[in-house]
Parts: structure tokens; sequence; C-alpha cells
């Protein structure tokens, strides 16, 4: 079967292209497509296992069957989110995961001060509806970006914060399950507490990213985060 690769952003200039075409086995995993990328663009190897995969314009598993015809996007971390780098922002479809956000935050021994905050999904009852079955995230992704990126680097000037991620998830969210973290590390605890509310609110005030509340009898209701809810 014939697959489709694109290389986006810091991919496209480590493979050396915009596209190639695939040759591969009938039921070949992402996993395999690794493999594959990996063995024919050396340089871009190295930061491979970092970088997201979707197919038909969807983040998904390395599990995830191919099939013929398919089109596969490698996507780096919108900004950072390598080994040396201080800022990493992205949003995604699917659990965050949270390990590799400590992993990448604690990257530095030079700083002391590590705040992270996880804002997960409260479990609700509402008296005319029962229970909260999950938030829908919505997201204009393109200026989302930019601003996510704007506020990190905001945070890194103002408290000389060594390393900022903000990683926000988009689509169903279930109860206990985290939407959004946000960590800092800063020289001093001080700093990085400061840093990191102040990253929290006004991400709720300026990043185009909506919920919506959706209950078990169907009923659903937008939220405003500083608010309450919409209608």
């Amino acid at each position: 079967m014939h697959v489709k690769v694109l290389f986006l952003g810091p991919a496209r200039d480590l493979a050396g292209l915009d596209e190639t075409g695939l040759i591969l086995e009938a039921g070949a995993t992402l996993t395999a497509v690794r493999e594959v990328i990996g063995s024919r663009f050396p340089r871009l190897a190295g930061g491979l296992s970092s970088m997201r995969l979707a197919v038909n314009y969807v983040f998904v598993s390395d599990a995830t069957v191919l099939h013929d015809g398919d089109e596969m996007a490698v996507i780096p971390p919108v900004s950072g989110g390598m080994e040396d780098e201080p800022v990493w922002v992205e949003i995604v479809t699917g659990p965050i995961d949270a390990e590799r956000v400590r992993t990448f935050i604690g990257g530095d021994a030079g700083l002391g001060g590590i705040v992270t905050f996880e804002g997960v999904t409260r479990a609700e009852n509402d008296p005319a509806h029962g229970r909260l079955v999950r938030l829908e995230y919505e997201v204009y992704q393109d200026m989302a970006l930019r601003q996510l990126e704007r506020l990190a680097t905001e945070a890194r000037q103002r408290w000389s914060a060594g390393r900022v991620a903000i990683v926000h998830q988009v689509g169903p969210v279930v109860p206990g399950e985290a939407s959004v973290i946000i960590a800092v590390a800063c020289g001093h605890r001080k700093e990085a507490f400061e840093a990191c509310r102040w990253l929290i609110d006004t991400l709720k005030t300026e990043v185009p990213i909506w919920k919506k509340d959706v209950f078990e009898d169907g009923f659903e209701r937008w939220v405003d985060p500083t608010k309450g809810s919409i209608g």
C-alpha cells in the first residue's frame, strides 16, 4: 500500500524535503512507519520520538493501522519541546503525557523552583441534568498556538523563567482527566509560583479555547471560564 508523508516545521528541515511517499505492507502501523522514516532520514531520527504523528488530519497512537492512500504528517512540538529548547507549547487531542512535561521542565539542574499546575475536569452533578459526563473543548488552533507561545515568552521575560511548558487538550475530556498542564522552572520558588499563576489566569482570558459541559441526560451548555455558564 502507498502512504503519503508530510514533514512540517523543523521536521521538514531535518528531512530535507516537504513530503515523500512510502510503500508499506498491508496492516503496517505507525510504529513501523517511525522505523522506516528514521532509517531513511538519519538527521530526523534523533528527534523523531518526541514528534507526534497525525493520519488524515487526526493525531493518533503509534498502534494505529494505516490504509492505502492515507496521508500522514510528522509534527514536532509547536514551539520547543526538544531538550535544547526552553519553551514548549502544544495543543493535543487525547490525554496529556504529564510525565513528558515533567521530564522537559526538569531538564536544567540549575533551576531550583519548579511549579506545575494541572487543570482537571471535576466530577459534578447538576440538579436538573444529572452527572457531568465530559467537557468538550474547541479551539481556534492557529491563533491559540500563537497566543500560548506569546504568554510563555512573556513569562520567561517577567520572571526569568528558564523553562516553560503549556500543553492543552481539546476535544472530550472526562472527569479526572487533565485538560491543561502548565509547568514553570525558575531559579527560585517565588518566581515560579507567580509565573505559573499568571499563565493559567491569562490563558483563560486571552487564548481562544472554549469548553462545553455535557451531562448524562444529553444537556449541553457552554462555559465562560471567567464567569460560569453561557446561556
